[in-house]
């Protein structure tokens, strides 16, 4: 059975685009009516309505945002995010840069060109939909971090290969503090089209970022102020970072080549603490609190998905949750952390909320006996649950409880969201953010 890994972050699953490579490709545009990259907008920055969370966006006044922001299918779903939104400013990953743009009025902020060659340079364009590609920036503090495949080109008879390139700049300044590079493969013929890399986690002791495609996993830890290797572990890819535990899906079982487990590892060396969920064919790490690891697995042996809550200091099981009976192997289904208390959870058309710190069940719809069906969920942020009705009608629940929030005058199903806006694509899949209204 072919092993294999899917990642998703607490804001979803996000889908990217395939494309083929080049050795020179085009930079990356500048949005029309964009300010020079590193100048501030010439003009005063407006006021703006805020809420926190939103329940309801202006949709009469939508701001157009660089194409490379999102992607969305030919049914106008976002199908891809490269960009992380806090408050106003929105970080965008392109192969080829980072752009910083203001959302309520599109003007760039600042921009940073990565340096090398991109490994997948037209994999945020051309009509493929698949689960490849760079995922949205890490902000911290201070930094903000992206990971991106390059190609290093050969140099007399020393050849080429392939590397996962992160880059740290100040949040600030928009300027580059530094760009790290790890060798991925050794075969100077491999490519990194259809690779999955990600900034996992930003902290005061370590930048962890990780890169998959096919048989290559890596993932590299950083010194978040030189970008200094502090240590590398290849056939493992990290997902979430608990304290001083980082977390992630393990390639190397010695059971059995095709099979994956979890393995906590010391942030700082490296080491290994322990491992969990054995005997899986797919392990799907999930963003959430920090006091608890949460993951989905796939069983190898009988194809049987399920969700688990572990303790992040020894990996004992605090909840297991059995998915819906398929035939053949199966997915759990998606999660989503609505960053404050909460893990909301569609798995086989029920969604349910659970106390994101102590694994305890706080709600379930569909609810017969109140009349009360499952909606389709594309966000949770800061106590609340976007997503649409059977009927196609933007919808807003409470995350703690499950009630309905706002369902009048709603006037978008965002993709991202903050106190300042929602991000969804527009009738011909542009990239849009949409005030808030209230």
């Amino acid at each position: 059975m072919r092993r294999f890994l899917v990642f998703v972050a607490c804001l979803g699953a996000a889908l990217t685009a395939s494309g083929c490579g080049t050795d020179d490709p085009a930079p990356a545009p500048v949005p029309s009516g964009s300010a020079a990259a590193g100048q501030p907008p010439t003009s005063a920055t407006p006021e703006a309505k805020t809420a926190d969370p939103p329940r309801s966006f202006d949709k009469s006044a939508p701001v157009a945002l660089p194409p490379g922001a999102l992607r969305s299918n030919v049914a106008g779903h976002v199908t891809s995010l490269f960009m992380t939104l806090r408050d106003r400013t929105g970080y965008i990953v392109t192969p080829t840069a980072l752009n910083v743009v203001d959302v309520l009025t599109g003007q760039q902020k600042w921009t940073v060109p990565f340096e090398r060659t991109p490994g997948d340079p037209y994999n945020q364009s051309g009509p493929f939909v698949n689960t490849t590609g760079p995922r949205p920036p890490a902000v911290g503090d201070k930094l903000v971090v992206a990971a991106v495949p390059v190609v290093i080109p050969e140099k007399g008879t020393t050849p080429g290969y392939v590397a996962l390139s992160v880059i740290a700049a100040d949040r600030e300044k928009g300027t580059k503090v530094w760009q790290s590079e790890t060798k991925v493969s050794d075969d100077q013929y491999a490519d990194a089209s259809n690779a999955v890399t990600e900034v996992v986690a930003v902290t005061d002791k370590a930048v962890i970022a990780r890169y998959g495609r096919s048989d290559d996993h890596v993932t590299v830890a950083l010194d978040p102020a030189s970008g200094k290797t502090l240590w590398e572990r290849k056939d493992y890819e990290a997902g979430s970072v608990h304290g001083d535990v980082v977390v992630g899906a393990d390639f190397n079982v010695a059971e059995n080549s095709s099979m994956v487990q979890a393995t906590a590892l010391d942030l700082a060396t490296g080491g290994q603490k322990w491992t969990g969920a054995a005997r899986s064919s797919a392990v799907v790490l999930v963003r959430a609190d920090p006091a608890l690891v949460v993951l989905t697995r796939t069983d190898y042996g009988s194809g049987d998905s399920s969700l688990l809550f572990l303790d992040p200091a020894t990996g004992a099981e605090k909840r297991k949750v059995d998915g819906e009976d398929q035939f053949g192997p199966s997915s759990y289904g998606t999660c989503r952390h609505d960053e404050r208390s909460v893990l909301v959870c569609d798995a086989g058309g029920v969604l349910t909320g659970y106390d994101a710190a102590t694994a305890a069940p706080l709600w379930t719809l569909p609810d017969k006996a109140a009349n009360r069906v499952a909606p389709s969920v594309t966000l949770a942020w800061h106590g609340a649950v976007y997503g649409k009705t059977g009927g196609g009608q933007p919808i807003v629940l409470d995350a703690r409880t499950g009630k309905d929030l706002a369902t009048d005058d709603v006037g978008l199903v965002p993709a991202l969201v903050s106190e300042y806006a929602g991000i969804a694509a527009g009738e011909n899949g542009e990239s849009l953010a949409y005030p808030v209204k209230s």
